[in-house]
């Protein structure tokens, strides 16, 4: 297994190649047309397939976990397959749709539950938006601020420096405040501002937080979760409302925005934030096994229960 000092040397290395690389790869998506887009993730994914590395190995062993007793070995693999062309298409077509004009992309992203949205927006307290990586979930944003809707995402800076600036930049240029989750203390800052404002945060939840938080089941396995929303929705009174993109009609784009979540609040402030956010969760995981291979199973969401270092 390589030691944090190698792969620290090894992503060095892989943002030199970044700056090399990547400028081209961008003016070729500004370039050629939204279809091409799609024909070459498809293209880049088969061959990703073909030199399978450490992540499609966590992402079997993450479907084995949650499927392996409903699941045939070929329909895990099936699913594996979908979800790398999912995620490879995403990436690029994210990166299309900031060149497109604003037209094209209300077009191509429908909302379903605005009425939820303007509804709670009204109340004055702000909304928080619990996502998923779920379908191409930056373009919920992405959706949100060309509509004209205050938001602001909480998302960890990327370590790869042009990746961040370019990510700054892309989401500023689209109308979309940047959160650094990364920056915890001024992260909580920003967010109270902004939902004291009346305005929208959106983060996504369905990740190990990097520092111990509280335990919540996923899939019938208690796993470390994020409670950050729970915790800003119940200090301000704004509504959680559960928002979720998924890939309808071929590679066109629904966003769903939930009724607001009901909190349940007592003197147990604690029990409070495990017993709501199990119900989140637990909400979550409808939209996964609906649409599991839209989700990213790249992650090490289950490290208690898969010794990942050994894959």
């Amino acid at each position: 297994m390589m030691t944090k000092k190698w792969r620290r040397r090894w992503e060095a290395f892989g943002e030199k190649l970044t700056f090399i690389f990547a400028p081209p790869i961008v003016l070729l998506i500004r370039l050629i047309p939204l279809s091409c887009v799609y024909v070459l993730g498809r293209g880049m994914a088969r061959a990703a397939d073909i030199f399978p590395g450490r992540r499609k190995k966590i992402a079997v062993a993450n479907l084995r976990l949650v499927f392996g007793t409903r699941k045939s070995e070929q329909e895990i693999e099936a699913m594996y397959k979908q979800c790398l062309t999912r995620t490879v298409t995403s990436f690029l077509e994210s990166m299309k749709f900031c060149f497109l004009p604003p037209s094209v992309v209300k077009e191509r992203i429908k909302i379903r539950g605005k009425k939820n949205l303007d509804a709670s927006l009204k109340a004055g307290k702000g909304i928080i938006i619990a996502g998923l990586h779920l379908g191409n979930f930056p373009l919920l944003a992405a959706k949100l601020a060309i509509e004209g809707y205050p938001i602001a995402v909480i998302i960890k800076k990327p370590r790869n420096k042009y990746l961040a600036q370019l990510y700054i930049r892309v989401t500023a240029k689209i109308g979309i405040s940047f959160i650094d989750g990364g920056e915890r203390r001024l992260a909580a800052q920003q967010s109270l501002k902004q939902l004291r404002g009346g305005g929208i945060v959106y983060i996504v939840l369905d990740q190990n937080p990097p520092y111990p938080e509280i335990m919540v089941d996923f899939f019938g396995f208690p796993v470390p979760s994020y409670k950050g929303p729970m915790v800003l929705a119940m200090r301000t009174g704004a509504a959680i409302l559960p928002g979720f993109i998924v890939y309808d009609q071929g590679w066109r784009h629904t966003v769903i925005i939930k009724k607001p979540f009901p909190i349940e609040i007592t003197e147990d402030n604690e029990r409070d934030i495990a017993h709501n956010l199990t119900g989140l969760m637990k909400l979550a995981e409808e939209y996964i096994e609906q649409y599991p291979e839209q989700w990213w199973w790249w992650h090490r969401r289950w490290k208690r229960y898969i010794d990942y270092k050994k894959l």
